[in-house]
Parts: C-alpha cells; structure tokens; sequence
C-alpha cells in the first residue's frame, strides 16, 4: 500500500527539525508564533533585571519600579554591553556602560555622555511581556501577539496555587515526548510498583490525549497541548497528608538545543484546615532538602552516585524529587539532543510519542511551504473534572 499524500509531505520533515529552536530554524519560527512562560514571577523582584536566554537568543528582563515586567533585547545598542548588568530606573534600563536608558518599548530616552543626543534615532527590539499564573510570559515572534490564552481551572483563587521552575540537560522535545510515553514509569518510577500499561493515543483538536490501562487500579490520562505543555494529575498525595490529586500544566521551553525550562504550575483543590495541613507539611517536606535534584540527576549520569543508591532510601527525598531526578537521568541520558530515527525502535506504547512528532511535523511542513500554520489549539473548556474538596478526599479526582 503506498503512503497516502499527507505522510509523503509529512515525511520532509525531519526529525532533527522538531529539537533546534534557534533563530531561523522551522522549529524556532514555529514556537515564537506563540506566547512562551520565561521566568518566574516571584523571583524578579521590583527595580531587578536578569539576562535569560530563551531559544538559542539571549534577552534582558527587568521588573521596572512600578512592578511591571519587561523583556528587551539583550546588549545595548552603543557598545554591545549587557544591559542586564545596568540598573532599573522607572520602567527603563539603564547601561553600565555609558548610561545609555531605554524604556519598555525600546526607545532610547536617554543618552548622559553625547553632547547632543541623538535617542530618537536609537531604538533596541521589545517584546510583549505578561505576567499569569506566577510566570512571566513573552511573545517573541515577528508579528502581533494573539491574546495570551487562559486555563480556567488554574484560576480558582479558593484552591492552592503552587509553581515550580528549573533547568533540565536535554532536548525540550525529548521531554515532551516523555509527557505522554506512560510506560516508563513502570520502568524509571519502581518504587510506585505501576503495572505495565496499555496505551491509547488519539490527536484531538488542542494536541494529543493518551488513555492508560493498567499502571494503577484506576484508569489514567495525559494530554498534550500543542505546542509545547502538557497536563497531567498527580497520584492522590498521601505522602503530603491528603487523597487530593493536584493538577499540572507543564510548559517546556527552550533554552538552547540542549537544555530546556520547566515551568509548571500547579493546583490543589484544597481549602480550609485541610488546605493549611497540607501547605505546612508540604512545606516542611521541602524543608528536609539538602541538594538539588538536578545536581543529584548530574552526578548519577557521571557514574559518581547511582539511582540503586537513592532509592534505598527514597523518602529522604522531598517527595518530588526522587521523581524528578529520575526523569531528569532518563532524559539526559539520551545524549545532548536526541538521535534521529531510524536509530530508535519504536512500539506500541509509543503511540502518543509518534502522534506528537506527527502534529509537529504537519505544521512544521506547512510553515516551510508558506502555508498558514494553527495558531490557536482549543483545549476543553473544563479539562479536568469540576473537584470538589470532598472528590479528592473521599476517592481520586476523576478527568472529564
């Protein structure tokens, strides 16, 4: 049976397409169509500026004295020095160098050494900046920003808010295939003793939505956002002292072709005493840390620690951790950006892995022929079940 038209165009792209995100790359191009978390929120302080590199691009971001976040170009348009180096006046920047001041936008507004000031000719690139959901988000595209999209469920000002951020050695893609690749934690997560699982994977209209049979007792879900975050429910979370189930949005960005942000907030449906049990135990938990888990992760891969040695102990762990630093070993053990096919084989538990590469690649395709690419990817107005305190208490939250 010969392909049909649509795996022949498909098949142009190329693996390798789908993991380099840097300027002028179809990836690249493709990811700066959409509004992207760079930071988090609470650590940018007022009147503060921090260099980020985002996509193989660096950039400055700086909390202006009024509290507003602003993301500009990197260097300043005089010498080339870093801005980020240079102090927040007001909602403009100022270079060390030779004081050069730029407002939000760009626009040179200030230039101390030159005897006649020539700012209204000088102008440096600014991005759309928001801030949502305790992450600042930019749009680095070329065009106007379409509205920086909303998840209702994350909103809910009765419910527990939590965000968590770090920098992971591998490929963003690589991670976002593991989103929805359900059978590793059989594997990498033993200490939870899931079963083997059986997969099903269906492209629905934001991404791709796997059904999992088989791990635990109760069936299980994941979905992908296109086009790059996931959602997903934790296991009921006896280890913090309550059956609640939180609910995850995770983002992958970027940071070069080789390392990527995770950017993941979190909701608990908790309220009350019940809510405050848990933020003191969650809190004293994370208290008990004495390393960081991406450091951990790193000295594993170096053959220094081993995995076996951890998991002789795993609740010496805060409760995250060990699962992170699992993750964070698998992924990075695939090298520093992922082989290509043919080199891998895959199966039938890889069906959300190839129905994601497939999305991807379509749209990739349609971008390289000049054709208008999906800019918008509904998600369920209610992803996740409308929970109530006494649903994740009494018995697991269920999804839609």
């Amino acid at each position: 049976m010969s392909p049909s038209d649509t795996e022949v165009e498909t098949a142009r792209i190329r693996y390798q397409d789908l993991l380099r995100t840097g300027p002028g790359t179809l990836a690249g191009r493709y990811l700066r169509m959409f509004w992207q978390p760079v930071f988090r929120s609470e650590d940018l302080k007022p009147g503060r500026a921090k260099p980020i590199r985002i996509m193989s691009e660096d950039f400055t971001l700086f909390r202006g004295e009024t509290g507003a976040a602003h993301v500009v170009a990197n260097r300043c348009a005089h010498r080339g020095s870093q801005l980020s180096t240079g102090t927040v006046e007001g909602d403009a920047i100022r270079c060390l160098y030779h004081g050069w001041t730029y407002d939000s936008n760009g626009q040179c507004i200030d230039q101390p050494a030159e005897p006649k000031p020539f700012c209204d000719r000088i102008r440096i690139k600014s991005y759309p900046t928001e801030e949502y959901l305790g992450m600042v988000f930019t749009y680095l595209g070329e065009d106007e920003p379409p509205p920086l999209p909303r998840y209702p469920e994350f909103e809910r000002p009765e419910y527990l808010l939590f965000m968590s951020v770090s920098t992971w050695r591998s490929n963003y893609f690589t991670q976002l295939e593991n989103s929805l690749d359900y059978a590793h934690g059989t594997f990498v997560h033993k200490q939870w003793q899931w079963g083997i699982p059986t997969i099903t994977a269906q492209e629905v209209d934001g991404g791709v939505e796997v059904h999992v049979e088989g791990a635990t007792e109760e069936p299980d879900y994941g979905y992908f956002s296109m086009p790059n975050a996931h959602e997903y429910a934790t296991p009921p979370q006896v280890w913090w002292g309550t059956g609640a189930r939180s609910f995850a949005r995770g983002w992958r960005v970027p940071v070069d072709d080789y390392h990527h942000l995770r950017l993941d907030p979190e909701i608990v449906p908790l309220t009350g005493d019940a809510a405050r049990h848990y933020v003191e135990t969650r809190a004293a938990d994370e208290a008990r840390r004495q390393r960081d888990p991406v450091e951990i992760a790193e000295s594993i891969l170096a053959g220094d620690e081993s995995l076996s040695d951890i998991l002789k102990d795993p609740w010496a762990l805060p409760a995250y951790d060990l699962i992170n630093i699992e993750d964070h070993v698998a992924l990075a053990g695939l090298g520093p950006i992922a082989d290509e096919p043919p080199k891998e084989r895959l199966g039938r538990t890889d069906s959300g892995v190839t129905l994601i590469r497939k999305r991807w690649r379509r749209e990739l395709q349609a971008l390289r022929e000049g054709r208008p690419v999906k800019r918008e990817w509904p998600r369920p107005a209610q992803l996740w079940a409308n929970v109530t305190e006494a649903d994740t208490e009494l018995e697991s939250a269920q999804r839609w």
